[in-house]
């Protein structure tokens, strides 16, 4: 939805300097290249954060199974206080049900947490841990994206 989102205003954006004397085709071949340049902008932030999360991935294999719970206890921690700041911002309907999808996505972060802890055979644990990495990067991305919105 973001990226969408984005597109339309570099459209939008995009259209906005036609000037009446050039041809048609003049505008829309500077739309385009424009659109296009900012496409690649985006490719090329969405790049940087895959590479960022896989680095993390990696980091958190390797990582010893206390320190890893115990850093995923200290993140889940940090963004329950995010997401109580957003609750206290009030707001729009639309943005209360967004601050609900969060409160809901945390607690299902939390409770695999508790599942994750409770996992005794390491091979288990480590696939398991794949999985609820994505849940803390949805969860991290979700976060930011509705701080982003609410002006924090």
């Amino acid at each position: 939805m973001k990226k969408n989102l984005l597109a339309f205003f570099v459209f939008s954006f995009c259209v906005l300097p036609l000037r009446s004397e050039d041809s048609l085709n003049d505008q829309l071949r500077r739309a385009a290249e424009k659109l296009r340049n900012e496409i690649s902008k985006v490719k090329e932030q969405g790049e940087v954060k895959g590479r960022e999360w896989f680095k993390k991935a990696k980091d958190h294999l390797s990582t010893s199974r206390e320190e890893y719970l115990k850093n995923a206890g200290d993140a889940l921690a940090r963004w329950k206080a995010d997401i109580d700041v957003l609750k206290d911002q009030g707001g729009r309907d639309y943005f209360k049900t967004r601050v609900s999808a969060l409160e809901q996505h945390h607690a299902f972060a939390t409770k695999e947490l508790e599942t994750l802890t409770g996992i005794t055979e390491e091979a288990q644990f480590r696939a398991r841990q794949k999985s609820f990495d994505k849940t803390l990067w949805t969860l991290e991305a979700a976060v930011e994206q509705a701080q982003e919105e609410a002006g924090l």
